[in-house]
């Protein structure tokens, strides 16, 4: 077995247990020898997955218990979008992804793909930059004030693609998607793949996730994008009202979230 599979042992004994376990009891209960056990152990409370009480036991880390919180929140989230995320891939024929942000990365929660055999496929689960694509300018647009810095700074260190945005673009760019809601990406992380996202927010206002369509630029040129905002503002309208947040308003040809 893996060195991974082995953590992963570790946390579902751990955090499943009737009881804390001390590490001699998790090393009888995986059959595993203590001393690799012990450095499996060290490892993941460096991590911040676990944490070791005074009476010699272990439990959940800090950073365990906030991807708890995040993937918790994630799923009711998903369940009330998909729905108007299906909707929405059928209305406009593209695919649609549900992105949220985790730090200095966005995660894509949930997919409607095309049926388009050319189609934008992303990967569940997995990290992506915030600072390139429309989904992640979206959410860092929203973020606060330290963590928009810090990726603006960055771009200009690490452009993540070719066709990124220079740091003085994304900044202009976070500025106008914070007042319009709005945020397109033509190139930006992959050659020909076109995208434009809108805010999903909660009871409270807060932005808690991006919505987006994307697909071949041979089929999203920009003035089809602009045709298709009604149609996501929309949907992201509906989630939001669904989560607790208002509804959309009416605001000139298209309604904001």
């Amino acid at each position: 077995m893996s060195v991974l599979g082995k953590a992963t042992q570790i946390l579902d004994l751990v955090t499943s247990a009737d009881r804390q376990s001390t590490l001699t009891e998790i090393a009888e209960q995986l059959h595993q020898p203590r001393s690799s056990v012990h450095r499996l152990l060290a490892e993941l409370m460096t991590l911040g997955l676990l944490t070791r009480r005074a009476n010699a036991t272990y439990a959940a880390g800090p950073r365990l218990v906030h991807w708890g919180e995040v993937a918790a929140h994630s799923s009711d989230l998903v369940e009330v979008a998909r729905p108007w995320m299906e909707w929405l891939r059928d209305r406009l024929g593209e695919s649609v992804h549900l992105y949220v942000r985790e730090r200095e990365h966005r995660i894509c929660v949930a997919a409607v793909d095309s049926r388009y055999e050319l189609r934008h496929f992303t990967e569940i689960g997995r990290p992506l930059p915030l600072r390139v694509g429309a989904a992640g300018k979206l959410l860092l647009a929203h973020a606060d004030q330290s963590t928009r810095t810090h990726e603006i700074a960055r771009i200009a260190m690490d452009p993540p693609s070719p066709r990124a945005p220079t740091a003085r673009e994304l900044e202009e760019q976070l500025e106008e998607i914070g007042g319009s809601w709005w945020a397109t990406s033509i190139g930006e992380r992959e050659e020909g793949l076109v995208a434009a996202a809108v805010p999903i927010k909660d009871g409270q206002g807060k932005v808690v996730a991006a919505l987006s369509v994307s697909g071949p630029s041979a089929r999203l040129a920009a003035d089809r994008l602009a045709a298709l905002r009604p149609d996501i503002v929309e949907a992201a309208g509906h989630i939001t009202a669904e989560l607790g947040g208002a509804m959309a308003e009416s605001h000139g040809d298209v309604r904001r979230v």
